[in-house]
């Protein structure tokens, strides 16, 4: 069986009568790889349990009491990436987060918001510029440091780094006094570092934790600090992500502009914080502008990957957090998680086509066939809503989850589907992901890896009348995936594929 997953957003003007609106999704036109959702543990040594499950486990039910004794029961957002702060010196102090995290499914990142002091011209953590270039001892100095922290945190705490950031916000200076932790690089540097911290790594046999630049402050990288480093195709091989933040000038009001599409040089593109940077919202209105910011750079951005600035608020500012600073829910909460618990790492968005207000996102499992569709309805009034899936293998029903002024990821009862279609009343300031499953006969995995000598087998439970295509990749980079066998129109029976000299590699992922 399969399931997928759609996401809708409604914006548009008051209205004293029901909108009725259509949408056409279509399973066959699929568009980006979807890597996840998450938000930053930055600065912050614990967790509580509830905390952990409720941020990035998918349980239902929590019981959940925030740091002034306010109680609730909650549903699990699901968050599947956790970005994390490495201090001056490679070290952290966020490993049990990290580890909780990892625990639940999540893919943890970090990033350095400093070089140490005696890498900069300010010879402070706060402000200056990096010394790094070329191959200087600086620059091999830091690669060093920073893929020892990589090691350290596999071989110390188990924690699998997915990827490591070169510079949070490489073109923000805040020196001091009344600074804080940051330092200015060049187009040039980052290049130049880019090929030493994956020499570094790769020395390390930590090759398999991407490498993510340049981490600017804008989307997306207004000043070209990445442009060196993709521009050359000997340092854009060493790059698993290209990643930037969204702020703007004014960020106690926030970006209202739709982001733009850039070019991904056939990498990961990644959006990786934001937050209003003034005072405390815990409205459906704020959770719906984040809805709606989530869509855009889902659809039109096309993103893979999309992050909040904090998990907790920790510095007097609730918007800065998805939890306030007392560690209590808010409506952005659970607005990220009409996305995050049911979009899963590995989905593809597909495409949606409405005839109404409502913004519409989708997205499928291609394997397992999971879908859902997340509908935000921005109006004082109800919209009423038809979905009809194209190009679909039987579907029998989605099941509704709701945040709006009195719901919290709610689950609602099951909607029947006919002729493929099936129609809800999107109810007035609303948030509303359908979960549904599509039928398959696809196999759900490999079913068997041998080694024999030097090579590897590979077999595949074929099913009558579908395609294979299997495939291996080294370092499980985006594009680094490259074709070993297929078999057209299943003819029934196992299909075993040799992979010549595979067992010789020192890691090798399969997939088809």
């Amino acid at each position: 069986m399969r399931t997928y997953i759609f996401a809708a957003i409604v914006a548009g003007c008051l209205s004293s009568a029901t909108v009725r609106a259509q949408c056409t999704v279509d399973w066959n036109n699929v568009h980006q790889r979807i890597d996840g959702f998450g938000a930053s543990s930055a600065w912050r040594s614990t967790w509580t349990t509830a905390q952990a499950d409720l941020l990035f486990s998918t349980n239902t039910g929590i019981v959940y009491t925030d740091n002034a004794g306010h109680g609730s029961t909650n549903n699990g957002i699901g968050l599947s990436l956790l970005r994390t702060r490495i201090a001056p010196g490679g070290t952290t102090i966020e490993n049990s987060i990290m580890q909780m995290a990892q625990a639940r499914g999540a893919r943890v990142w970090s990033a350095p918001w400093t070089p140490p002091a005696g890498f900069k011209s300010s010879g402070a953590l706060d402000g200056g510029n990096y010394l790094g270039s070329g191959a200087n001892a600086t620059n091999l100095a830091y690669a060093r440091q920073l893929a020892n922290y990589v090691v350290n945190m596999k071989n110390t705490y188990g924690i699998n780094l997915y990827a490591i950031s070169i510079q949070n916000e490489p073109d923000v200076n805040h020196p001091d006094p009344g600074g804080y932790e940051t330092c200015l690089w060049s187009s040039q540097q980052i290049h130049d570092f880019t090929t030493n911290l994956y020499n570094a790594l790769l020395a390390s046999n930590a090759a398999a934790t991407m490498i993510m630049l340049p981490e600017a402050g804008k989307w997306p990288d207004p000043t070209g600090l990445g442009a060196a480093a993709v521009s050359d195709p000997i340092s854009l091989a060493d790059i698993g992500i290209i990643g930037n933040h969204d702020y703007v000038t004014n960020n106690a009001v926030g970006d209202t502009n739709t982001p733009v599409a850039v070019t991904n040089y056939g990498k990961a593109l990644w959006e990786t914080e934001v937050a209003l940077l003034s005072g405390s919202d815990s409205t459906i209105a704020n959770g719906l502008y984040y809805g709606k910011r989530i869509h855009l750079f889902m659809t039109v951005a096309q993103v893979n990957a999309w992050h909040y600035w904090w998990l907790i608020a920790g510095n007097g500012v609730g918007n800065q957090g998805l939890m306030d600073n007392n560690a209590s829910t808010t409506k952005r909460l659970f607005a990220v998680g009409q996305y995050s618990r049911f979009v899963r790492p590995g989905y593809y968005r597909m495409d949606a086509t409405n005839t109404g207000p409502a913004l519409i996102s989708a997205y499928k499992d291609l394997v397992a066939g999971n879908f859902a569709i997340v509908a935000i309805n921005t109006n004082g009034t109800t919209i009423n809503q038809t979905f009809t899936l194209t190009n679909f293998a039987t579907v029998t029903s989605v099941t509704p989850w709701i945040t709006s002024a009195t719901l919290n990821l709610a689950s609602q009862t099951a909607v029947a589907l006919t002729n493929s279609a099936f129609t809800y009343t999107l109810p007035a300031q609303s948030l509303v992901t359908f979960v549904g499953q599509a039928a398959t006969n696809s196999p759900s995995q490999i079913s068997a890896i041998q080694v024999l000598g030097s090579n590897v087998l590979v077999t595949i439970p074929l099913v009558f009348g579908e395609n294979y295509q299997l495939q291996y990749s080294d370092s499980m980079v985006p594009t680094n995936w490259l074709n070993l066998g297929s078999s057209t129109n299943g003819l029934g029976g196992p299909l075993t594929v040799i992979d010549p000299g595979g067992a010789q590699q020192l890691q090798r992922f399969y997939r088809f």
